[in-house]
């Protein structure tokens, strides 16, 4: 899937960037479809660019996808076994998606994402499951920084799940969360805005459902 002018640049990258293991990890249908190969040759092919990384795939209705949150396939997973951190990609992560899914995997293997303290110190309090589900289409230019800053939470608290959904190809999901425009963020399906937003106003909508949980509690 990749020439090989683009799996240099890849490679120096990762040699320099990478600090931790990383597994790339496709969760398929249990019959085989067509993204399901792409992804599973993407993967193999990111693997190949460095010893941090290794690939697997399992099919959606296995014990791993169970543990993991995966609920659609085909999906592909970048995680942290060091960190037990995540980004999914539900959905083709290409076009303006590829630089996202190099950086998830950078911040993977660093252990977060270089992004401020205070927003990662306020993460990684987070102390209940958080479900991000962030709608996008392919040729969305405004999708990818909404993709990234909801897995950018994801990369700092286990707790966090964060996916991207392709809309195209998860119709029926997108038709649940009425999704009429793209980007959308849906946080625990409580929450829910458009557009790309900021890292900041993002983690006060956690908060919010933080407090709420709280008030339940009491």
């Amino acid at each position: 899937m990749l020439d090989e002018a683009l799996k240099v640049q890849i490679k120096k990258k990762f040699s320099k960037e990478l600090k931790g293991d990383v597994k790339v990890i496709l969760f398929g249908k249990d019959n085989e479809c067509t993204f399901c190969l792409e992804y599973k040759e993407l993967a193999e092919e990111l693997a190949a660019l460095s010893d941090n990384l290794s690939a697997e795939h399992y099919p959606v209705s296995s014990p791993e996808a169970k543990e993991h949150g995966i609920e659609l396939a085909p999906s592909l997973l970048i995680y942290s076994p060091e960190h037990k951190t995540s980004a999914a990609f539900c959905g083709p992560p290409g076009n303006h998606f590829f630089p996202v899914l190099l950086e998830d995997i950078v911040d993977a293997s660093r252990g977060g994402p270089n992004i401020s303290k205070d927003i990662i110190e306020k993460a990684k309090a987070i102390d209940f499951p958080v479900k991000f589900r962030v709608f996008v289409s392919q040729s969305c230019p405004h999708c990818p920084p909404a993709v990234k800053v909801a897995h950018d939470f994801s990369l700092i608290n286990p707790r966090i799940k964060a996916e991207m959904i392709d809309t195209a190809l998860f119709r029926e999901v997108a038709q649940k969360y009425r999704v009429r425009g793209v980007p959308k963020t849906v946080i625990n399906d409580k929450i829910e805005f458009s557009g790309a937003t900021p890292s900041t106003e993002v983690l006060s909508y956690v908060l919010r459902l933080k407090e709420q949980r709280e008030e339940t509690l009491k």
